[in-house]
């Protein structure tokens, strides 16, 4: 049997966001802005979201079942299947809490929500991280009553009402918005501080080629170098003593809990190119490499994201059929060798950021609840 649920006097905001960071980590700095003000949040997501345990600490979430509508004939029908049998789980919960309203923030884990909110005649807002419409928004467009971006041009959007389309930014967590701060000094003896990581989906590539990179670096380069390589696997210890053996303070691990902290201190990333990262490294105004997941097709969305934050200055997009170790190996050194271009490229990036983007959210979410203009308390 269900716990009894706490009665507020602000209505009840459910969130719904599939299992990985890029979709977890926005609705996670949603909720605690709401929470703040004084709304109850509850958070759907599925197996692989609830994993995430420190994005979820402190907030009421859900587990449903969930299933990707890919496949033949069969594997559509089982994934309806579990879609409704979700959605009836959410719908009961929803009513159970007094849900006034439904953030969907992408992922096939957000269908079953965002159709439990729409049958329960509750307002359906969706965020969108990236440049362009998510596969799950994008089916979900019509029962919408309204739609949150993160760039100023969203493609996909063609045929929805503008009037309901607002530009709040990405959402980001507590840990990134600590981190914001000046540029760490690059003169001197200083250490140079990489980071590289491969978020949610990890990225094997970056084990495989930043290693070779880095020993090819000339002795004094590798000699200031401080490294934090996430790498998967079991040859994670093997990589951190060959580095270290070559002159490299270096950390590899498969996972980072600190990444506010590591964000703020590096001189440079290495990194794929999803939206919450992009959002992450303009939050703090760090430069980085950027290595899209290969995606093809219409539906590339990170190597837009990559190509649209280099052309601004950001940084450097290397596709992942590029990403040699000697390419590598030249790039860092001529990041590290000019006084000028990282420190240019960092205020370039934090130009382009939206700390304030949970707050703009936040004041959507409340006025579709109809409370003033979105920023009461």
């Amino acid at each position: 049997m269900s716990p009894p649920v706490a009665r507020f006097s602000l209505p009840a905001v459910a969130c719904a966001a599939g299992g990985t960071g890029g979709h977890l980590f926005p609705a996670e700095a949603l909720a605690r802005e709401l929470q703040r003000r004084g709304h109850p949040v509850v958070i759907y997501t599925e197996r692989r979201g609830a994993a995430y345990t420190q994005a979820l600490a402190g907030l009421d979430h859900v587990v449903l079942p969930a299933r990707s509508l890919e496949g033949g004939l069969r594997g559509k029908l089982a994934a309806g299947l579990t879609i409704l049998r979700a959605a009836w789980q959410a719908r009961t919960d929803m009513r159970r809490r007094g849900v006034g309203v439904l953030v969907g923030f992408g992922g096939y884990p957000s269908f079953a929500p965002a159709l439990a909110a729409r049958s329960l005649g509750k307002p359906l807002l969706l965020h969108e991280q990236g440049a362009r419409l998510s596969l799950a928004n994008q089916k979900l467009l019509r029962l919408a009553d309204g739609v949150a971006t993160s760039f100023p041009a969203t493609a996909g959007l063609d045929g929805f009402d503008p009037a309901r389309v607002v530009d709040t930014g990405n959402p980001v967590r507590a840990a990134i918005l600590d981190a914001r701060g000046d540029y760490p000094a690059l003169g001197g003896d200083a250490p140079l501080r990489l980071l590289v990581v491969g978020g949610s989906q990890s990225a094997r590539v970056f084990g495989e080629v930043v290693p070779p990179a880095l020993l090819q670096l000339p002795d004094a380069l590798r000699r200031r170098l401080q490294v934090s390589l996430q790498m998967k696997g079991g040859a994670a210890g093997e990589v951190e003593t060959a580095l270290r053996t070559a002159g490299i303070e270096a950390t590899v691990r498969p996972f980072f809990d600190d990444m506010g902290a590591r964000l703020r201190d590096a001189h440079l990333v290495v990194t794929r190119a999803g939206a919450t990262t992009a959002a992450d490294l303009l939050t703090v105004g760090r430069p980085a490499v950027m290595v899209p997941i290969p995606q093809g097709g219409s539906r590339d969305e990170q190597r837009r994201n990559a190509e649209a934050l280099a052309a601004a200055g950001v940084g450097w997009c290397v596709p992942e059929p590029e990403l040699t170790a000697e390419r590598l190996a030249a790039l860092l050194v001529d990041a590290f060798a000019s006084p000028t271009v990282l420190p240019a490229a960092a205020r370039a990036a934090l130009a382009l950021g939206r700390p304030d983007a949970a707050s703009a959210l936040a004041d959507r979410v409340q006025a579709a609840l109809g409370i003033g203009d979105g920023t009461a308390a």
